[in-house]
């Protein structure tokens, strides 16, 4: 949430929505911010001794107890602080501080290499209780001798409190999203208890707060907030959120963790024209029986929830959210070469023996030894034309000038056909002496030359038989 050195701080920060933006009649309390973040941290130097050293004291533990570290009796030290081992997830051995203010996850730095080393995962104590820039900044103090302090945010939640039972309003069918399909909801006779709508990387939940705290450790902690925030605990809380994830992050570029916060405002009101719920009354009853609801107009509460919601731990960032949108990568023969280089070297560096004839027999079968397919595929090459002293030529791939001939070779004398026969041969001497020939016109209009010209002596002998 916003930064607050306890819950009883009497910081002048407003996170209470005592009517503000008014809608239609909503005039309930609600409490703003961001209730969950997890984000990565590049190791440094002196990293890898101490994971040694932590991880050969785990498996220590874990010889002398059978394998197994009941919870919460391993005590580790990192830093100044003292830490509960927590388990292993993924590759990752975490820690949870004694204070269970945060988690943390540390991984060996040779495995999982597309991943960076160290994983931190802000717990909600942490949150309520020092403010959620004052935990991020506590962590990072802790983490500077083993970590190089530049986050990658991974995920983060925007949440929004409300005095006020969303399920007696907020009807499941009258909410519109691509997201429809991915929706998922628990409860009894009188509603539902909660509803998710969406998955990863994006998606909204809002849920009875009280019911989801019942047993919970932290229901104390998060009870005096409630109060504090002037909450009537005798009343309906429900808790609004949107979760997103690193590849939602990745669209608007997002990748820090003070990108996030400085832009979680507009994030937030983002999401909330991404998914709406809407008043089914603003409907004509063709659209309405048409299942038309992205015609409708927003409901007034959530037009209230988004008016309301607010993050002012940090300065906002105002600026509109452009989504990036990523080049499409195009896998051409200059890359397919370059990892064909890279595959035989690596042949090369494990002696491995291929002779010519197994590897033009693979291409073959392949299809890329320029087979009618990959023809094809091949862009066409557009001949471009050229005029020299109103005289018409077609330039080649290589540049060469050829000769335009005629369609109708008829009214052009035998002269003139043995200039156009002279010049194309000097076109096709020039043409076979490149490496990449280009001489399938050349070949075309010597052959119709030179048909033209069997046909001319045919003629010719036809006459002089006449003639005898």
């Amino acid at each position: 949430m916003s930064i607050k050195k306890s819950v009883l701080s009497t910081s002048n920060e407003i996170l209470v929505s005592e009517n503000v933006s008014l809608s239609k009649g909503y005039d309930f309390k609600t409490i703003s911010g961001v209730d969950t973040l997890y984000s990565y941290y590049p190791s440094n130097e002196a990293y890898r001794d101490v994971f040694e050293s932590l991880e050969k004291e785990i498996l220590e533990a874990k010889a002398l107890n059978g394998g197994f570290i009941p919870k919460d009796t391993l005590r580790i030290v990192i830093g100044d602080k003292e830490f509960f081992f927590n388990g292993v997830s993924k590759g990752f051995y975490f820690f949870i501080d004694t204070s269970r203010w945060f988690r943390v996850g540390l991984k060996h730095p040779d495995t999982n290499t597309n991943l960076l080393d160290i994983q931190v995962q802000c717990e909600a104590t942490g949150i309520y209780l020092l403010g959620l820039v004052g935990l991020i900044e506590h962590i990072e103090t802790l983490l500077c001798p083993i970590a190089d302090i530049r986050s990658e945010l991974t995920r983060m939640d925007g949440n929004i409190f409300v005095q006020f039972d969303l399920s007696s309003v907020i009807e499941k069918d009258f909410i519109v999203s691509k997201k429809r399909k991915h929706r998922r909801e628990d409860g009894g006779r009188r509603g539902y208890q909660s509803l998710k709508i969406g998955d990863n990387p994006f998606l909204a939940r809002f849920y009875d707060k009280k019911i989801e705290l019942i047993g919970k450790e932290k229901r104390l902690l998060m009870e005096t907030y409630f109060l504090f925030h002037g909450f009537d605990l005798s009343k309906p809380i429900w808790n609004f959120e949107f979760e997103w994830h690193r590849d939602f992050f990745k669209r608007y570029g997002i990748r820090t963790v003070e990108d996030g916060l400085k832009k979680v405002e507009m994030l937030f009101h983002h999401c909330m024209k991404i998914i709406r719920f809407v008043d089914k009354t603003t409907l004509s009853e063709k659209d309405l029986s048409a299942n038309r609801l992205h015609r409708a107009k927003t409901h007034s509460l959530w037009e209230y929830l988004d008016k309301s919601y607010t993050f002012n731990a940090i300065p906002q960032s105002y600026e509109a959210l452009e989504k990036i949108i990523p080049k499409k990568s195009v896998y051409d023969s200059k890359l397919f070469m370059t990892e064909f280089q890279m595959l035989l070297n690596k042949g090369v560096e494990n002696d491995v023996y291929l002779s010519q004839e197994d590897v033009k027999e693979l291409l073959k079968r392949s299809g890329l030894w320029l087979t009618e397919r990959t023809k094809k595929l091949l862009k066409p090459f557009k001949p471009l034309p050229l005029s020299i002293d109103g005289i018409n030529y077609i330039l080649s791939k290589n540049n060469t000038p050829i000769k335009t001939l005629p369609s109708n070779l008829s009214p052009i004398s035998t002269h003139e056909l043995k200039q156009f026969e002279l010049s194309l041969t000097r076109a096709l001497h020039s043409e076979l002496a490149e490496k990449d020939w280009d001489i399938s016109l050349i070949i075309k209009n010597l052959k119709a030359i030179e048909s033209e010209m069997k046909s001319r002596k045919y003629e010719q002998s036809e006459l002089e038989l006449w003639q005898a």
